[in-house]
């Protein structure tokens, strides 16, 4: 994520607190490095301010789809102005959100391992404390706390993919990623984007969000997810006593066989430990890691898991994504095979309290 190097290219107006874009550049208006696209319409962020995704051109024809992490929230105590558990807003001068102002991670461009190097980038950046898949606007808190919150992730990401098909329309692979928040919104909009790209070499990715497990009622409820699942057979039947997170890996595999679906996670994961607790789920980490991976293995012989050792959260936006390994299998080397269409086996710590880490 480095400093930004180009302007916006559009014309923004503002319209009842939403934005609405004049201008968006096409993949011919791209520039070296990474430009921020403002796509207006119905797009925005949790509070009401506009929304921002970034794109990047390569030197392949090979895309990287990654959705941008920031918490969640879906309560008074969670959604507050005083006690919010979320990114807010798309913040242009933070590189945390915009990838131009810090190269960790898989947007290390010069990082002779990153297997992503020469990769076309779209980074749906987050903002609406939904994990990507809300469309609702919420009300919370009472009087003097009254407070609207758009969680409108699927509004924007699905802006954001349709930039992405009409302008990367002809992809040779596929790499769909995202880590915490990013990661639950890459499995559920991985069947409308394997479907869009029929038949192109693709992968999907989860990082640091395998943990979660019980009851999601509130969550999927606040967020209005029920009424906007992925209109594949494999949903047609869910409601929100059956749903899970879990759904949105199982089914996608299964309607898209030849595409291999992977997760990672930490064996302590503090912020996945932070987030059950908070949501009162019933299934402490460990166990309900354990547990929703090998439901998923069970279900679907195109799953794969890697499982480092240690509590950190995320990886792929991160400097030891080149450093931590599971005995002689290095993540990024596990990525570069996953994204390269090799089988990828399951790799699990064993000593589990500390990363291992090597040198890169």
């Amino acid at each position: 994520m480095k400093r930004m190097l180009l302007s916006i290219l559009m014309i923004l107006v503002v319209v009842g607190g939403s934005v609405a874009a004049q201008d968006i550049p096409a993949r011919a208006d791209l520039g070296e490095g990474w430009t921020a696209i403002s796509p207006g319409g119905e797009t925005i962020c949790s509070r009401g301010t506009p929304y921002t995704f970034y794109v990047r051109e390569g030197s392949s024809d090979n895309l990287l789809i990654e959705f941008q992490g920031g918490g969640a929230c879906w309560n008074d105590g969670t959604c507050g102005l005083s006690t919010p558990t979320f990114d807010e807003s798309v913040d242009t001068e933070d590189p945390n959100d915009n990838p131009e102002l810090g190269a960790y991670g898989i947007h290390d461009l010069e990082n002779p391992d990153n297997p992503f190097a020469d990769y076309d980038m779209v980074v749906i950046t987050y903002c609406t404390a939904d994990v990507h898949m809300g469309d609702n606007v919420a009300a919370y808190g009472e009087g003097d706390d009254a407070i609207e919150v758009y969680h409108k992730g699927n509004v924007n990401a699905t802006a954001a993919l349709d930039w992405a098909y009409a302008n990367f329309d002809e992809p040779e692979s596929v790499f769909v990623t995202g880590c915490s928040a990013g990661s639950l919104g890459a499995s559920f909009h991985a069947p409308n984007i394997l479907a869009n790209y029929d038949g192109v070499r693709a992968a999907v990715l989860g990082d640091s969000a395998g943990g979660y497990r019980g009851d999601l009622t509130d969550q999927f409820g606040t967020w209005g997810t029920l009424d906007i699942l992925p209109e594949f057979e494999g949903f047609a039947d869910e409601t929100l006593d059956t749903l899970s997170f879990n759904t949105f890996w199982i089914e996608p595999a299964l309607q898209f066989p030849d595409v291999t679906f992977a997760e990672y996670n930490t064996a302590g994961d503090e912020v996945q430990t932070f987030f059950i607790s908070l949501g009162g789920f019933a299934v402490e980490y460990p166990t309900a890691l354990e547990e929703n991976l090998s439901d998923i293995e069970a279900a679907a012989d195109n799953f794969a898991s890697y499982t480092a050792g240690g509590d950190v959260h995320c990886i792929i936006p991160a400097p030891w994504f080149y450093t931590y390994t599971v005995g002689d299998v290095r993540f990024s080397d596990w990525v570069a095979d996953l994204a390269a269409g090799e089988p990828v086996e399951t790799v699990a710590c064993t000593d589990c309290d500390v990363a291992e880490e090597v040198t890169p």
